[in-house]
């Protein structure tokens, strides 16, 4: 899987004031806030870490499961590329997850 590049640039733009680190995962570019992973850029998108349950989130119609046929409870990956409108609350979304989690670091 490679990682559409342009998509990388915008999350990374969106989470500069985390100051994430960056890593090579799952066949994309995973971006980790306090030691959590946080969202990963594939080609094919962007895994997020959700709210199980947010509706709004994980009935998305561009949602799907983060890996089929094995559902991962807090995981959802989204049909996103970097001109998408909303990508700033689904980051927003993910690291707000992340902050509710004790720090790895």
């Amino acid at each position: 899987m490679a990682v559409d590049l342009a998509l990388a640039e915008r999350v990374r733009a969106l989470l500069a004031s985390e100051a994430p680190r960056e890593r090579s995962m799952f066949g994309g570019l995973a971006f980790l806030v306090a030691g959590h992973m946080t969202v990963a850029v594939g080609d094919d998108g962007l895994l997020v870490r959700v709210d199980p349950d947010a509706e709004r989130l994980t009935g998305d119609p561009r949602a799907r499961d983060a890996m089929p046929g094995r559902p991962m409870r807090g995981w959802r990956s989204f049909d996103v590329d970097a001109d998408t409108e909303d990508l700033p609350e689904l980051v927003a979304h993910a690291v707000a997850q992340v902050r509710a989690l004790p720090p790895k670091d």
